[in-house]
């Protein structure tokens, strides 16, 4: 008897019991775990970029201060992979931006932070 009890209080667990949500895409394209790693690297996808400023070593690697984040050309930025640094600007997907700019890469929109002649080079 009390076996018979406990199956059928087991069938009505089973019944009741909310089914179980699909397993969602296991597999993603390049670009997809592209984004993925940068998400959970703290890089935000943008299409507008501010550059900060530019640092040039003797005998180091130079970077390129994007959007607040140390960026340089090798190893490649996961979040500009096109990133080119020259010595007064620097070239994301082949549009220059100078230093205290930000440039809208999908519009072509740029504003100029600093006033000019703020920023100087030197030899």
């Amino acid at each position: 008897m009390n076996i018979k009890l406990l199956f059928i209080i087991s069938l009505l667990l089973l019944v009741n019991a909310p089914l179980a949500k699909p397993l969602g895409t296991l597999f993603y394209s390049p670009t997809a775990r592209a984004a993925m790693v940068a998400a959970r690297a703290g890089i935000s996808q943008s299409a507008v970029y501010t550059l900060n400023g530019i640092t040039q070593r003797g005998a180091g690697k130079t970077v390129a201060w994007i959007n607040g984040r140390a960026a340089t050309e090798d190893p490649p930025d996961l979040a500009i992979p096109t990133l080119v640094i020259k010595r007064d600007h620097v070239l994301i997907e082949g549009h220059p931006i100078k230093v205290g700019e930000s440039l809208d890469i999908i519009s072509g929109q740029r504003v100029l932070r600093l006033p000019e002649q703020a920023v100087q080079v030197k030899p």
